[in-house]
């Protein structure tokens, strides 16, 4: 199913691309030798699933799994000819998609979204990857003991470990910025819209841990707690970052501070160190950074 999405996405990404906007003119053939020229598209870019599915009733014949072998021909059917309805409406919807896309270039992006945007178009395996184990980490240890006295240290606990996790996210923004960004430090922002941006983009980095949290939280811990944890959470992430701006050359040495955090976080944690504290500290760091080092870094990318 997932192979079979896939040539979906190629098939339309080969009719967006200008070098084959020859394509387009696929529409102006008789419906009949499109249906056919459909098919047999499908079946060439499903060869390997159905060299896996001959190899499967290979073992399936002999043991007469009849059933076994009326799905998996049902399954090849359904690849090959489920997507010819939506392969037909892209077809004939060409014009208005390149409208749509026309109007969304010239529509300004805000600027927290640019990282945003790399990070799904260049580096998706990353994104998903640190979402994943941080949203799992943070189920975790909401579900960890459904009883009426919840420790909320370990929620906190939870988001020291799913927050360090967002130190690869630092360091891919800061190479992001060294690649794409380098004007950036010329602008005249102040502290405030640079520290301001920084937090909505933190804010729109942990919509997965916000959303797990409002699904999983357990009924004794408070809302307000919540926000602590998201704001000591989003100022990892931003101290992270806000090291390499202030040593540029410990790019490859971000992940030893994870290391050395993690004790010494978890320690004020077991000793019942406020959450908002601790994410202040964070924020006071990020704050002073920004204010004396951001614009004296120089950017070191690495070889």
């Amino acid at each position: 199913m997932l192979y079979g999405l896939k040539t979906l996405s190629f098939v339309r990404s080969q009719f967006r691309h200008p070098a084959y906007g020859f394509l387009d003119l696929w529409r102006l053939v008789p419906f009949g030798t499109r249906l056919s020229g459909w098919v047999t598209m499908q079946a060439g870019l499903l060869l390997p699933v159905f060299l896996y599915a001959g190899w499967m009733g290979v073992y399936a014949f002999p043991a007469r799994q009849w059933s076994a072998l009326v799905l998996i021909g049902l399954v090849l059917l359904g690849l090959v000819v489920l997507p010819i309805p939506l392969l037909e409406r892209m077809l004939h919807q060409m014009s208005q998609e390149v409208r749509v896309r026309t109007f969304i270039r010239h529509w300004p992006l805000p600027y927290p979204l640019y990282f945003i945007q790399h990070l799904f178009r260049r580096q998706p395996l990353l994104l998903l990857l640190t979402k994943i184990f941080s949203g799992l980490l943070i189920m975790g240890v909401c579900l960890l003991y459904p009883t009426d006295d919840y420790d909320e240290r370990l929620l906190t606990i939870g988001m020291l470990i799913g927050g360090l996790t967002q130190l690869g996210l630092a360091q891919e923004q800061y190479v992001f910025e060294h690649e794409y960004l380098l004007f950036l430090r010329n602008l005249p922002l102040s502290f405030g819209k640079r520290i301001g941006y920084l937090f909505v983009q933190g804010l729109l980095l942990f919509i997965p841990e916000t959303l797990l949290l409002f699904r999983y939280l357990p009924a004794t811990v408070s809302w307000l707690y919540v926000g602590k944890a998201l704001f000591f959470g989003i100022g990892l992430w931003l101290a992270g970052l806000h090291r390499l701006y202030q040593n540029d050359k410990s790019l490859e040495n971000l992940g030893s501070y994870g290391l050395w955090g993690f004790p010494v976080g978890l320690l004020l944690i077991m000793f019942q160190v406020d959450t908002a504290l601790l994410g202040l500290l964070l924020w006071a760091y990020a704050g002073w950074v920004n204010t004396y080092h951001y614009y004296r870094s120089e950017f070191h990318l690495p070889q």
